[in-house]
């Protein structure tokens, strides 16, 4: 039988809060609210926010339902942001309250924003 360390539930609970804001950056960018996402996924809205906030793992199969409801592949909700030595973004606020706020637009303006952050992002 083994035993879990202490520093392996925090890392747990790192990894979940982590894997939370890339469901929640996701979502925001594609304009779904907690409801619709849930509704999607056969689950409460109360539930996809515990995912998002790290207060709950999410299990894989749900993972799954929530990557294929978000139209993207699970590899790009997981990406190397799990592989040994990976820290948290300390921009990850910003960048999903500027999800949120795009995610909010109609699709006219969210394709100026896309194009205007291209732009920005050119050196």
């Amino acid at each position: 039988m083994t035993t879990k360390r202490k520093s392996d539930g925090a890392a747990e609970a790192r990894n979940n809060r982590l894997l939370g804001q890339r469901i929640a950056l996701a979502r925001s960018a594609r304009g779904l609210t907690l409801a619709e996402l849930a509704a999607a996924v056969g689950g409460g809205h109360q539930l996809i926010q515990r995912y998002e906030t790290g207060e709950m793992a999410v299990p894989f199969g749900r993972l799954v339902q929530i990557a294929q409801a978000l139209e993207m592949p699970l590899s790009a909700l997981v990406g190397d942001a799990f592989d040994s030595g990976a820290a948290e973004d300390p921009e990850t606020r910003v960048v999903l309250q500027i999800a949120r706020i795009t995610g909010r637009l109609p699709p006219a303006k969210r394709a100026v924003l896309v194009a205007l952050a291209r732009e920005l992002g050119r050196p």
